[in-house]
């Protein structure tokens, strides 16, 4: 279930166990399946306010079409490879890397100029996306993370709901214990929350940084 989804239903449930209203706690279970199937129309485990791109498209950055059939054959050219490797796997785009880049255009041939723009381009692209993978993946285990902590605390707060008209010694030493742990939990519940929002900018920084590196590179694509 989406992260937005359980913040939602945590919500309800403490003021449930805040409250003591019974009618709470059946609201909460009442909502979870509409709020379910709202976050079931885009990916359950995908929590940032950006929409979720898999993949980047070189052909959205690209002004040239890139043949089908030399998709990949960056990776056979060994001057091509390095410098796409390099390029590929910026946390920012400085003068050092555009010397690299004009470099790499006046060694290269004109009559092999734009195919080997294109390689460079496909490479840059295709390095790229394998990091911008991995942080995806990182924000998906993150949030499975997140969703475990969540439903440790509503059996926290059940508890506590099933604790509240009892009032003898040993419960109330019980309750004492259960409302403790459920302060750890939601107190590393919502330092966690916090620490989505910088999750979920890495991507976008990825891109920003790409698309400058591209941009650049198309600028010597000969006319």
């Amino acid at each position: 279930m989406n992260t937005i989804v359980h913040l939602v239903l945590l919500s309800i449930a403490r003021a449930t166990q805040r409250r003591g209203r019974p009618l709470l706690l059946a609201l909460a279970v009442l909502v979870m399946p509409l709020f379910a199937a709202h976050a079931q129309s885009t990916d359950p485990e995908w929590p940032c306010i950006q929409v979720l791109v898999p993949e980047i498209v070189t052909a959205v950055m690209w002004p040239e079409v890139i043949p089908e059939e030399n998709r990949g054959l960056w990776k056979e050219d060994p001057d091509v490879a390095r410098l796409a490797r390099k390029l590929g796997d910026l946390e920012r785009y400085t003068d050092t890397e555009r010397e690299l880049v004009q470099e790499f255009v006046d060694r290269t041939p004109e009559n092999l100029r734009l195919e080997k723009l294109n390689l460079l381009a496909d490479g840059i692209v295709s390095v790229a996306n394998e990091r911008r993978k991995l942080y995806i993946s990182g924000i998906k285990r993150y949030t499975r993370q997140q969703i475990a902590i969540a439903l440790q605390i509503e059996d926290t707060l059940n508890l506590l709901g099933e604790m509240q008209d009892k009032n003898d010694a040993e419960t109330l030493a019980q309750k004492a214990e259960v409302e403790e742990t459920l302060q750890w939990h939601e107190r590393v519940y919502d330092q966690r929350e916090h620490a989505i929002i910088a999750l979920c900018e890495r991507p976008v920084e990825l891109e920003e940084v790409l698309s400058d590196v591209v941009r650049d590179v198309a600028s010597h694509i000969p006319y």
